[in-house]
């Protein structure tokens, strides 16, 4: 009888062995259940994330090409408005020109136009030469001063006309024309 107890207290002992083993097993599969569900979830978020993250993106690069697109307008309109202050500007100093100046000599005029220095033309015993106010085609041409000269040029120019041309349209020699559609495109860009 003594080995009948000591072979129940066996059986017992491992009947509670096995069970708390079945017990810590399914306590260790639960828990790697919620860690897998949790690491489902956290990958889902990542997804989310990356997406989100790519929707920025391509709200930033729409953002900036907008904004490039405004710049560029308003650097356009910038260039028009400078254009037309220039204009304006030319056309007030041709409408605020004094009456009196078509009297004067064109030395003194070029003092009071606000053009530069008058030119000297007693060098050397030169003496100036009156204005003419006609080409060699017995043509009247009307003399203009140099800002509307310049502006004339620029005007040409962007219509197409070749130095040639803008240089006999205006009266004018080749080298000057080139010479100041050079200096005029440099100022701008």
């Amino acid at each position: 009888m003594e080995y009948l107890i000591i072979i129940l207290s066996l059986l017992t002992l491992s009947i509670i062995t096995l069970v708390f083993l079945v017990v810590w097993r399914d306590r260790r599969d639960l828990k790697l259940r919620r860690v897998t569900e949790e690491i489902g979830k956290m990958e889902e978020l990542f997804c989310e994330m990356r997406q989100y993250k790519k929707e920025a993106d391509d709200l930033l690069a729409a953002v900036k090409k907008q904004t490039e697109q405004a710049v560029s307008r308003v650097d356009h309109q910038a260039k028009q408005l400078r254009d037309s202050v220039a204009n304006l500007e030319q056309r007030l100093r041709l409408s605020n020109k004094d009456p009196k100046d078509a009297d004067r000599p064109k030395e003194r005029q070029q003092k009071y136009s606000g053009k530069g220095k008058p030119r000297n033309f007693n060098k050397k015993g030169q003496t100036p030469h009156p204005p003419s106010n006609s080409d060699s085609d017995g043509k009247d041409v009307k003399r203009i001063d140099d800002g509307e000269k310049y502006a004339k040029m620029m005007e040409l120019a962007k219509q197409g006309l070749s130095n040639q041309e803008i240089a006999k349209k205006l009266n004018l020699g080749q080298e000057e024309v080139e010479l100041v559609l050079q200096i005029k495109k440099k100022n701008i860009s």
